[in-house]
C-alpha cells in the first residue's frame, strides 16, 4: 500500500487575472531583471498584463516594449534585409526619430550587419528607457505585492 502525500500550492493571478501563477513563480518574476525580463516569454507576457491594466492614456513603456519585440523579430528573419516599409512599422510603434534616422541610413546601406547592430541598439535604447520608467518600477512593486500577500 502506498501513500500520497498531497500538498496544496497557493496559486495567485496574473494582473488581468487570466492565468494563475505558483507563488515560485511570482518570486522568479520577481528576481528577474529587466534584461532577463524581455526575453522571457512568460515575464513578457505578464508585464503587457500589467501594463495594459494600468494604462492611462499612451503608455510609452508599451511603445517601447512593442518596439524591442519588432526589432527582435525582425533580426530573426531569414533574408535580414530591413525595408522601409518595416522601418515605417517600427516608426508606427513609437521608436523614437533619431534611432528611426540612424536606422533608416543603415537601411540604406544595405550591410545586414550593420542593420542588425542597428537593431540591437534601438533594443538596448528601448531596455534602458523601459527600466527606467516608471511603469516598470510599478510592476516591480506589484509584483512584490503579490508575493507580501502571500506571506
Amino acid at each position: 500500500m502506498t501513500s500520497c502525500k498531497v500538498t496544496a500550492k497557493r496559486l495567485l493571478r496574473c494582473f488581468c487575472g487570466c492565468q494563475e501563477m505558483t507563488e515560485e513563480e511570482v518570486q522568479r518574476l520577481y528576481q528577474l531583471n529587466v534584461q532577463a525580463t524581455l526575453i522571457d516569454h512568460r515575464a513578457v507576457k505578464v508585464l503587457k498584463s500589467f501594463l495594459k491594466q494600468s494604462r492611462c492614456g499612451d503608455n510609452v513603456t508599451e511603445q517601447y516594449l512593442d518596439v524591442y519585440e519588432q526589432c527582435g523579430a525582425y533580426m530573426l528573419q531569414d533574408d535580414k534585409i530591413l525595408t522601409l516599409d518595416e522601418l515605417d512599422e517600427l516608426s508606427d510603434l513609437g521608436l523614437p526619430y533619431d534611432l528611426e534616422k540612424d536606422l533608416r541610413n543603415q537601411i540604406r546601406t544595405g550591410d545586414c550587419d550593420n542593420i542588425n547592430r542597428c537593431l540591437l541598439r534601438i533594443q538596448g535604447e528601448c531596455r534602458n528607457k523601459i527600466e527606467r520608467s516608471q511603469e516598470y518600477k510599478n510592476y516591480k512593486a506589484a509584483i512584490l505585492s503579490k508575493l507580501e500577500q502571500i506571506t
